[in-house]
This record gives C-alpha cells, sequence and structure tokens, in this order.
C-alpha cells in the first residue's frame, strides 16, 4: 500500500507527511507519530490528511524539548 505526500505550513515552517486510505481509515504518518480518522463522505480525503498533520504538528511542538 502506498501512501500521498502531504504538506502544511505552521507558523512559517513547511511540514510533511504520508496519508494511507485502508478501508475506510485515513492515516497519516510523520517521523514523530501517526494519526488516523474514519472517513466521513462529507469531508475531502485531503482536507482530513492536513487536519491530522496539523493536529500531529501541534501536539509535537507541544512537548517539552520538542525541536520543531
Amino acid at each position: 500500500m502506498s501512501g500521498r505526500s502531504i504538506h502544511i505550513k505552521v507558523d512559517g515552517r513547511t511540514y510533511s507527511g504520508t496519508s494511507v486510505v485502508d478501508r475506510k481509515v485515513l492515516t497519516v504518518t510523520t517521523t514523530y507519530g501517526r494519526r488516523a480518522a474514519e472517513i466521513n463522505p462529507r469531508v475531502a480525503h485531503e482536507a482530513l490528511a492536513h487536519q491530522l498533520l496539523q493536529d500531529l504538528v501541534r501536539e509535537e511542538k507541544g512537548r517539552k524539548g520538542s525541536t520543531l
């Protein structure tokens, strides 16, 4: 199963990850974590992937000692 590369900008920096759809679950993976969500037919896959990546970035930035 191959993934799609995704990129977002947060606070002026670009962050990237990989998104994969398996059955009805979209998973975003980065070097600092993974987050998955069930796909909602009313939400575009790309929008959901960007939201999950943004959540991962903000979570990592909030960790003590984070280099992001």
